[in-house]
């Protein structure tokens, strides 16, 4: 579905068809349908609206190669240029490989600054204004890439955080990383045993196997204070309410996105480990980086102090907010619009 939004500080308004000229930022955002990609899109822009009005398009980028589809691909840029008839973009902006290239011919056909979330090819890196990568790739800032912490999201502080809810979060398979369904079993196990004055919420994700999701709805049956949901089963923004509700929240260790969303709700997040294929992966390094600045709690460290004993994991510890901080960057270098 194709929307025109105007945003104003952190609410969305339903815009008309014809607004007349608006103050601040009109920005065309693509979206390929993946939901992690849509969060960073959608978060950067939520997060341009606390600086500034901003009037959004967001349109949908086919689910093609763009070489079997040529006929689709044509057809999204001659849907842009009818939705940004009244005036062009101040910007565009969208995150995943699908978004790449029309988000460049949209920038050739307006002349305005594209912007990108994660780490481009190498052949088109450059074609981009300004790249959002996280310090993980390894990539220099400069004048075209600015470091981020980890991904931007939706996510916000705030929420009741109650200290007797508990949330679970399960990854799956992936090449980055080995993955043993008895031992991650094993480890919420501990949890739900260990920590048995909270009732925890355990749910899947698009890449956990089927026999992990088996193991797990199987264990939620024998504790009382432990729910199994399967991601398939639940509402959009569920996850994001659950944020809200819980003080803790443990996240297997390959599932990045989730991590840095529930830091970014502001909730205390403990790492339930995988094994990397390779120690010094940007997944692994992500990982060291967090734990070895106190951002999050490593299960082996919660096994021997619990979450706060021996400053493990300070109460006081900075909130991340990466969509802020990209939305705050943008704003430097193309400002407000008169």
């Amino acid at each position: 579905m194709e929307i025109r939004l105007m945003l104003h500080g952190g609410c969305v308004l339903q815009a008309g068809e014809k607004t007349g000229k608006v103050r601040g930022l009109r920005v065309t955002a693509l979206l390929d349908g993946r939901p992690g990609h849509e969060k960073q899109t959608r978060g950067i822009i939520e997060a341009l609206s606390s600086f500034t009005e901003v009037r959004a398009d967001f349109i949908r980028v086919p689910d093609n190669p763009p070489l079997a589809d040529l006929w689709a691909f044509l057809r999204l840029i001659v849907t842009a240029q009818k939705k940004a008839a009244y005036s062009g973009p101040d910007l565009v902006i969208g995150t995943g490989r699908r978004t790449h290239l029309p988000l460049l011919q949209l920038k050739k056909s307006y002349g305005c600054p594209a912007v990108v979330c994660m780490l481009p090819s190498l052949l088109l890196r450059n074609q981009f204004d300004l790249c959002l990568v996280p310090r993980h790739d390894g990539m220099p800032e400069n004048k075209r890439f600015f470091n981020t912490i980890g991904p931007p999201n939706t996510s916000r502080s705030g929420g009741s955080h109650n200290p007797k809810a508990g949330l679970i979060l399960i990854g799956g398979k992936d090449s980055s990383h080995y993955w043993h369904d008895e031992a991650v079993n094993q480890a919420v196990k501990e949890i739900i045993t260990r920590e048995n004055e909270v009732d925890w919420s355990v749910s899947s994700s698009p890449r956990t196997p089927e026999t992990t999701v088996l193991m797990l709805e199987n264990l939620s049956r024998n504790f009382a204070n432990c729910r199994f949901d399967n991601y398939q089963d639940t509402p959009a923004g569920w996850v994001e309410e659950k944020y809200a509700a819980c003080s803790k929240v443990w996240v297997t260790a390959d599932s990045m996105s989730m991590i840095y969303e529930a830091l970014t709700a502001g909730c205390e997040v403990g790492l339930l480990p995988v094994r990397w294929k390779k120690k010094n992966s940007k997944f692994a390094v992500s990982e060291r980086h967090l734990t070895e600045n106190k951002l999050v709690l490593s299960y082996d460290e919660w096994k021997k102090h619990g979450w706060h004993q021996g400053g493990v994991l300070p109460p006081d510890r900075p909130v991340l907010n990466e969509s802020r901080r990209c939305a705050k960057e943008i704003i430097r270098r193309w400002g407000q619009k008169n």
